[in-house]
C-alpha cells in the first residue's frame, strides 16, 4: 500500500487533531458554570446525623446509626457515606447492629424488626420478623454475631440468622415452658451464649443439640438480683459483665462473672447506655460521661465533656462508644453525632444535614428551603417543640434556635414561616404561642405579641405572651404581611410594608382556630378554618367577607353530586389563579375564585379521575390531603397523610405519579408539608421521618431565554439518565437536531424546563457527538439555541 505523502499525512493528523480539540473545546465550554446536582428522576435526604445511637468499628471503617439513618466514616480516606434507601437500605429508623466478620457482613435492625444484611456489593433484606403477626413486643433490642450466625434479642425470644444462607434458622422462646420472654440483649463467652432478659439472665451451651427447647437455657441464679431486668451483656478478659437495670427506679448496677460467683464493680456509676469490649478495653457510656477501664479494671480515661469545632459540649449523652487498636475512641453522643477522639482532640464526624429531623412547615424561596420544626396536635393545641427554623442554602444547612438567637428562650413550636419578597434575608417566623418573629440577616429583630402590635392572646386577660397563636402568614401584592391569629375575637392582622399593624373582625369567626392564608392576585384572602369549618374569604380591600361553606360539585359523566367537604387541612394558589383546596374527603378546586363575590351559590369542582375502570372518580376521595404545591408546569403535588404523595396534572384529572414507602424512598406515607423549588424543579416532602427530595421535570419558565443550558453536560457513556434543558420560557417547543440538522428529538418544555431521555426518533440512545438544541416560545419571537456533547 502507498504510504500517504508527508504533507498528506500531516493533513490527515491535524484534521484528527482539530476535531479532537473541538470536542475538548465543548467539552470544556458545556461543563463551565453547570454545578453538581441530582438529576431528574432522583432523589436525595436531607435528613439530620446529629444524634448518634450505636458505632461500630469493622472492615476499616466506623459505622454510625443515628436517628438520621447510618453512615460510615472511611479510615483510609476520611470520607463520610450516607446509606438510605436511596442507595439500597429496606427501611427508614435503624436501631441495632453488629459486624460479622467471618461472613463480612453488617447485620442491621430497624425499629419495626426489618432486617438488612449489609454485604460490600449488596444489601439482602430479611423482612420475616417485621411481617410476623406476632402478639406485644416484637422489637429487636440488640444483635450479636458469632460466626456464620446473627443472634437477635427480641421481645418475645432469639431468633438465629444463618448469615451464609441468608436465611433465618431458629427461633428460641426461651420463657418459663417455652412462653415468650423480652431478651435485651446477648454475648459469647466462647462455650455459652447469654441472655440478658427481664427475668434476669440465662445460658444455654451454644453446642447443644436443640437449643429450641427452652430447657437448654438454664436460668442463672447466682447473680444478684437474678429475677429482675438486665440490660446488657459483655464479654471482656475472660468474664462475662452484665448491667443490671431497675426500670422503675432507675437504679443500675454492673457485676462481673468470676467462676460461680457475680461481683459487683464499678460502683456509683449511674445512667448506663451500653457496655462494649474492644481491644482489651472496657467502654461504659452513660448519659453524661464516658469510661474506659483497661484489662485490669483500672479507670483508663474518663469524658465527660469536649470541645469541637468551636463547641463546647458539657453535658455529653453517649449512647454508645468503640475504639480502635491505636486507642482512638468513637463516641456515640445523642447530642452532637460520631465524635472521634485522638489524644485530647476532638472532632466531629457526620455527614452534612440539619440539626434534626423535626419538620412541621416548608418555604422553598428562590434556591432557598426553610423548615420549621413545630408542630400542633389534632385539636391545635401545642406539642411543645424548641423553637427553631432551618435554612437549606448553597448547599448548606443553618439553624436559628434558642442556641444562636437568645430572644427564642421563651417559645416553642415556630410552624410556619414566610420570606420578604423584596429581600431573602428578611424573614417572619410563625409560633404557636408566641406570636411573630421577624429576623434579618439571620439575627433578630423584632417579636411582635399582644404589647407591641395587633395580635392578641388566646387568653385575653393573661399577660403572658406565650398565648398568641399565628395559624399562617402571606404577603400581599404591596409587601404587607398578614396574618392569622388563632381562639381571639380580631383574628386577622396586617403588618403594613410602611411598619402599622391592625387586625380585622371576620364575620362568625370568633374565638376559634385560623389556619393558612393564601392571598389572590386582586389580594383577596383566603383562610382555612380547620376542625370541620370551612373558609373564610376576605375581599382584598376589605369591604366584604362571607364565611364559605365548602360544598363541591361533581359530574362523573353519568350523574351530579354536590358533596359537602369542611373539614380542610391545605390550600395553594395555581399559576392560572385558581384555589386548590385539601381536605379529609380529596381536593376541592375553586378554577374561578373572583366569582365569590356574585352572589349565587359558589361551588368548588372535584376534578375527576380516570382510573381505568370505565368511571371518573373524585381526585383523592378516599384521602386526607395535609398538603399542596405547585410546580413550574402548574402541576399539583398532593401530599396525604397516610398514602404517600401524588403528582396530579394541572386540571386535575391524571395522575402521574403516586410515591410511598413500598415503591420509592419516599421516609413515610405520612405528608406533612411540600415544597418545590422553582429554578431546579426539586421537590421536597416533610415527614415524621424527616426530609426528602425528588428532583421533577418542571421549573418555573422565565420571561426570557437568559440562562439555557443543559445539564449533564457532557453525557459520558456511564450515564443512562435524562438530560435536561431547563432556563426555558414556559411551553417552549424545543426540537434537538445532530451536527448535520437532522431531527433527533422534539418535546415541549414543562414550564421552564425540557427532558431528553438521550435516544433519537427511533427509540436508540445517540451516538457520540455534538447536538443542537433549538426553541422557541408559543408565539415564535423568541428563540434560544445551545449544545449537548455526548461521549461513548
Amino acid at each position: 500500500m502507498e504510504l500517504p505523502r508527508w504533507a498528506d499525512h500531516e493533513k490527515i493528523n491535524k484534521t484528527k487533531r482539530m476535531k479532537q480539540f473541538y470536542l475538548l473545546l465543548c467539552l470544556v465550554c458545556l461543563s463551565f458554570g453547570v454545578q453538581a446536582q441530582i438529576g431528574v428522576g432522583e432523589w436525595r435526604d436531607h435528613l439530620s446525623y446529629t444524634s448518634a445511637l450505636q458505632t461500630i468499628e469493622a472492615n476499616n471503617k466506623v459505622y454510625c446509626i443515628t436517628t438520621g439513618g447510618l453512615f460510615t466514616y472511611d479510615l483510609a480516606d476520611n470520607s463520610l457515606q450516607k446509606f438510605n434507601q436511596i442507595n439500597g437500605l429496606s427501611d427508614v429508623r435503624p436501631v441495632q447492629m453488629a459486624y460479622g466478620e467471618a461472613a463480612e457482613v453488617v447485620v442491621l435492625a430497624y425499629e419495626n424488626s426489618n432486617l438488612d444484611l449489609i454485604f460490600e456489593q449488596e444489601v439482602f433484606n430479611i423482612s420475616a420478623i417485621k411481617r410476623k403477626q406476632i402478639q406485644g413486643d416484637k422489637k429487636i433490642y440488640s444483635v450479636l454475631v458469632v460466626g456464620q450466625t446473627a443472634y437477635l434479642s427480641c421481645g418475645f425470644g432469639i431468633v438465629a440468622v444463618n448469615l451464609e444462607k441468608r436465611e433465618i434458622k431458629d427461633t428460641y422462646y426461651i420463657g418459663e415452658n417455652g412462653t415468650s420472654l423480652r431478651v435485651m440483649d446477648m454475648t459469647f463467652d466462647g462455650n455459652y451464649l447469654y441472655a440478658a432478659t427481664e427475668n434476669g439472665i440465662y445460658r444455654a451451651d451454644q453446642d447443644s443439640p436443640n437449643l429450641q427447647d427452652f430447657e437448654a437455657w438454664v436460668h442463672v441464679d447466682a447473680v444478684p438480683n437474678s429475677n429482675q431486668t438486665f440490660a446488657s451483656l459483655e464479654f471482656f478478659n475472660g468474664a462475662v459483665i452484665a448491667c443490671y437495670s431497675d426500670e422503675s427506679s432507675g437504679q443500675q448496677e454492673l457485676y462481673q462473672q468470676n467462676g460461680n460467683v457475680w461481683e459487683r464493680i464499678f460502683p456509683g456509676l449511674d445512667k448506663i447506655q451500653e457496655v462494649r469490649a474492644c481491644h482489651d478495653r472496657l467502654l461504659v457510656a452513660m448519659n453524661g460521661k464516658l469510661h474506659v477501664y483497661d484489662a485490669s479494671g483500672a479507670l483508663e480515661t474518663e469524658v465527660n465533656g469536649y470541645t469541637t469545632a468551636g463547641e463546647t459540649i458539657h453535658n455529653p449523652d453517649f449512647s454508645d462508644a468503640a475504639c480502635s487498636a491505636d486507642g482512638t475512641l468513637w463516641l456515640a453522643d445523642a447530642k452532637t453525632g460520631l465524635v472521634r477522639k485522638q489524644g485530647g482532640n476532638f472532632d466531629k464526624l457526620i455527614p452534612v444535614g440539619p440539626s434534626d429531623n423535626r419538620v412541621f412547615s416548608m418555604l422553598a424561596h428562590d434556591d432557598d428551603l426553610w423548615v420549621t420544626s413545630g408542630g400542633r396536635t389534632d385539636i391545635w393545641n401545642n406539642v411543645f417543640n424548641t423553637p427553631e427554623a432551618k435554612l437549606f442554602r448553597n448547599g448548606e444547612w443553618s439553624s436559628f434556635s434558642r442556641t444562636n438567637i437568645s430572644e427564642l428562650n421563651d417559645l416553642h413550636d415556630i410552624v410556619n414561616v414566610v420570606v420578604d419578597p423584596t429581600d431573602p434575608n428578611h424573614v417572619f417566623l410563625g409560633s404557636w404561642g408566641g406570636g411573630v418573629v421577624e429576623l434579618r440577616e439571620g439575627a433578630f429583630e423584632e417579636r411582635f405579641n399582644q404589647f407591641n402590635s395587633s395580635l392578641q392572646s388566646a387568653l385575653p386577660d393573661d399577660n403572658s405572651p406565650n398565648f398568641v397563636r399565628i395559624g399562617g402568614m402571606a404577603f400581599d401584592s404591596e409587601n404587607n404581611l398578614w396574618v392569622t391569629n388563632s381562639l381571639v375575637g380580631r383574628p386577622l392582622s396586617v403588618y403594613t410594608a410602611a411598619g402599622s399593624w391592625e387586625s380585622f373582625t371576620l364575620e362568625d369567626v370568633e374565638g376559634v382556630d385560623v389556619g393558612e392564608i393564601v392571598i389572590t392576585p386582586n389580594d383577596d384572602q383566603w383562610i382555612i378554618l380547620p376542625r370541620g369549618r370551612d373558609l373564610y374569604v376576605r375581599k382584598g380591600d376589605g369591604s366584604d367577607g362571607k364565611h364559605l361553606k365548602l360544598i363541591s360539585y361533581f359530574n362523573n359523566g353519568e350523574q351530579e353530586d354536590f358533596n359537602r367537604m369542611n373539614d380542610v387541612y391545605s390550600i395553594a394558589l395555581d399559576q392560572e389563579g385558581a384555589i386548590w383546596v385539601g381536605t379529609s374527603e380529596g381536593v376541592a378546586v375553586y378554577f374561578n375564585p373572583e366569582d365569590v363575590w356574585d352572589g349565587a351559590s359558589f361551588y368548588a369542582t372535584q376534578p375527576g379521575l380516570d382510573l381505568n375502570d370505565g368511571v371518573y372518580h373524585p381526585l383523592l376521595e378516599t384521602e386526607t390531603v395535609t398538603a399542596i404545591a405547585v410546580d413550574g408546569g402548574n402541576r399539583k403535588w398532593l401530599g396525604t397523610k397516610s398514602s404517600g404523595v401524588f403528582l396530579v396534572s394541572e386540571d386535575g384529572q391524571n395522575e402521574l405519579k403516586n410515591f410511598n414507602v413500598s415503591n420509592s424512598p419516599l421516609l413515610s406515607n405520612s405528608i406533612q408539608s411540600i415544597a418545590v423549588n422553582d429554578k431546579t424543579g426539586e421537590v421536597f416532602f416533610g415527614t415524621p421521618e424527616g426530609i426528602i427530595s425528588y428532583r421533577g421535570e418542571a421549573t418555573q419558565g422565565g420571561q426570557e431565554y437568559a440562562d439555557v443550558y443543559a445539564f449533564p453536560n457532557p453525557v459520558r457513556e456511564t450515564y443512562e439518565g435524562d438530560i435536561v434543558i431547563t432556563g426555558l420560557i414556559a411551553d417552549t417547543d424545543v426540537k434537538i437536531t445532530d451536527i448535520s440538522g437532522n431531527l433527533v428529538h422534539e418535546t415541549t418544555s414543562l414550564g421552564g424546563q425540557a427532558v431528553w431521555d438521550g435516544k433519537n426518533l427511533n427509540g436508540k440512545r445517540v451516538s457520540t457527538g455534538v447536538y443542537l438544541v433549538l426553541g422557541n416560545d408559543k408565539s415564535g419571537e423568541k428563540t434560544f439555541s445551545t449544545k449537548i456533547l455526548f461521549i461513548h
